[in-house]
C-alpha cells in the first residue's frame, strides 16, 4: 500500500493574472447533491489594494504537499468580481458549470437521444471534454428546447426520459451519468490522519489534514472505533488560512 506523507501543506491561488502562495485564505465546496463546486479566496491587507480581477476571469486553487500540487477547484470568477462575495476583500468563484448555466439553447431535436442533446448543448457551451454514460435510450421524434440554459435543458431531458442521472464538472471534465476514474483508494485511520470523526447531519463528517487528492463520488476507506469500511464521498471542503493552517471535511 502507498503511503503519503502529509508534511508542510502548500497553497496555490490562481486568480486571473496573479498567483498567490500566501496572505489569502482559500474554502472550496464540492457536493455531489449541487451542480456547482464553488470556492472563496479571501486576502490579507498587504494584498487588498492590490488585486484587481474581473467577472468571468480563470481561476484555479491547487493543495499539496513538497511541491507536488493537485487542483481542488477549477473554474472563473462569478458575477460580481472582487467584493462579491459575502465579505469585504473577497472573490467567489464557480466552477465550469457557469459555462452551462449562461449559455442559452433554443433548438428542436429530431430523432436525438439524450446524449446527442447534451452533447450539441456542451459544444454550444465551448464545452469540449465530456463523458457521458453509455446507456441506449429510445431516441425522441421530436425535442423543443426554447429559451433554456443547458443546466436547464439537462433536467428537462432527466423529465422526458425519466433519467435521474447526476451531472458535474471534476478535473475539467463533465460528467452525465458517469464518475471520474480512481487510481487509488485512500485511508483514514483513527490515531493516524483522522482529526475528528462525527455525524452531524445524516453523514459522517471527517476531518483531516489537507487531502486535495480526494474528490466527491471517490471511495475511501475508514478505520475508526465508530465506523469502518470503504465509502463513498458525497461532500468534500478544503478550508485554510492566510499562515498555510489546512483542513479537510470529507462528508461519507
Amino acid at each position: 500500500m502507498d503511503t503519503e506523507e502529509l508534511f508542510y501543506p502548500e497553497i496555490s491561488a490562481v486568480l486571473g493574472g496573479y498567483m498567490l502562495n500566501k496572505g489569502v485564505e482559500v474554502e472550496v465546496y464540492s457536493d455531489q447533491d449541487s451542480y456547482f463546486d464553488w470556492a472563496k479566496v479571501r486576502f490579507t491587507p498587504q494584498f487588498q489594494a492590490n488585486i484587481s480581477v474581473g467577472d468571468k476571469e480563470p481561476g484555479q486553487i491547487l493543495l499539496g504537499y513538497n511541491g507536488v500540487l493537485d487542483t481542488v477547484f477549477e473554474g472563473y470568477v462569478a458575477p460580481g468580481g472582487y467584493n462579491g462575495g459575502g465579505y469585504k476583500d473577497e472573490i467567489v468563484l464557480k466552477d465550469k458549470m457557469l459555462l452551462l448555466e449562461e449559455t442559452t439553447i433554443s433548438n428542436t431535436f429530431l430523432d436525438a437521444t439524450p446524449q446527442e442533446v447534451i452533447s450539441y448543448c456542451l459544444a454550444q457551451a465551448g464545452v469540449t471534454d465530456a463523458k457521458l454514460s453509455d446507456t441506449i435510450y429510445q431516441p425522441r421524434a421530436v425535442v423543443p428546447i426554447a429559451q433554456k440554459n443547458v443546466i436547464s435543458v439537462i433536467k428537462e431531458i432527466g423529465t422526458i426520459w425519466g433519467i435521474k442521472n447526476r451531472f458535474f464538472f471534476s478535473g475539467g471534465v463533465f460528467y452525465w451519468g458517469e464518475k471520474p476514474e480512481q487510481e487509488k483508494t485512500y485511508s483514514f485511520e483513527y490515531g493516524v490522519n483522522i482529526i475528528s470523526l462525527d455525524k452531524p447531519l445524516g453523514l459522517w463528517e471527517l476531518e483531516t489534514v489537507s487531502a486535495p487528492f480526494v474528490k466527491h463520488s471517490h471511495k475511501i476507506s475508514v478505520t475508526h472505533p465508530k465506523v469502518s469500511g470503504e465509502f463513498e464521498v458525497k461532500k468534500v471542503v478544503f478550508r485554510t488560512n492566510e499562515t498555510g493552517f489546512i483542513r479537510t471535511y470529507i462528508s461519507f
